[in-house]
């Protein structure tokens, strides 16, 4: 969780992080991490479709992609259609297989 402390470290408190994410083993920590710093969370989200919903009606600061193991590339095209749609910066996770 060091590179996500990294990351969320810069942001004030009650900025919105976007977390598109399905791993259990990211997920649960990841949110609590959030919260404990007075994050607001939109998600976790499980698919592009349903993290770009949220982006289109929410103000994000950041968000926090998780790469699927079997599509790795997906995760990087929703990072990229973020930015480029809205200027929202991402991080992205590499899903454990």
């Amino acid at each position: 969780m060091e590179l996500i402390e990294n990351a969320i470290a810069h942001l004030p408190m009650f900025s919105t992080v976007l977390v598109a994410c399905h791993s259990e083993v990211y997920r649960d920590e990841l949110v609590r991490t959030l919260v404990d710093r007075g994050i607001c969370i939109l998600g976790p989200v499980y698919t592009a479709g349903q993290a770009l919903t949220l982006a289109a009606r929410a103000d994000v600061d950041l968000a926090i992609v998780e790469a699927p193991p079997a599509e790795p590339a997906a995760g990087h095209a929703l990072v990229r259609r973020l930015k480029e749609t809205w200027g929202i910066p991402s991080l992205v996770l590499k899903a454990p297989r």
